[in-house]
């Protein structure tokens, strides 16, 4: 018996040898290597000028709209209905003649709003915010 249970541990501590051979990376180090990214991507956007930088004004940034012609390499009325025009019934359209609808539907939260509020508000009273006093609603 002592024989089997000493195989046993023996196979169990083999067992756990093998299983933890594979090392896992280091999750520190990736944590570390994103924040010095992030450091250095703040530094170059807010950071302080270095050597000769100068600040750059907005309005001296000039943007240029390119208007390039896209070019399909296949037919693309081969794709579309017979006598299909993009632009027909654009125009036919009356919006003075829509009717809009607002459907009113009615909420109900199924619960008791006295259950949901404080204890200390008591619906009868108010405070007078100049005097900070409270006022009876009822009287």
């Amino acid at each position: 018996m002592l024989q089997k249970l000493l195989v046993f541990v023996f196979a169990l501590g083999a067992l756990n040898a093998t299983a933890n051979t594979i090392t896992a990376a280091d999750p520190l180090d990736d944590f570390i290597a994103s924040e010095i990214e992030k450091l250095e991507l703040e530094n170059e956007l807010f950071g302080v000028l270095a050597n000769n930088d100068e600040i750059v004004s907005i309005a001296s940034i000039s943007v240029d709209d390119l208007n390039e012609n896209v070019e399909l390499d296949f037919n693309t009325a081969a794709y579309l209905p017979v006598g299909f025009d993009a632009r027909e019934g654009m125009n036919d359209i009356d919006w003075d003649t829509i009717e809009l609808y607002e459907i009113e539907e009615e909420v109900d939260l199924n619960s008791n709003s006295q259950d949901q509020m404080p204890k200390i508000i008591i619906p009868s009273k108010k405070v007078d915010c100049d005097t900070f006093t409270v006022v009876n609603i009822n009287n």
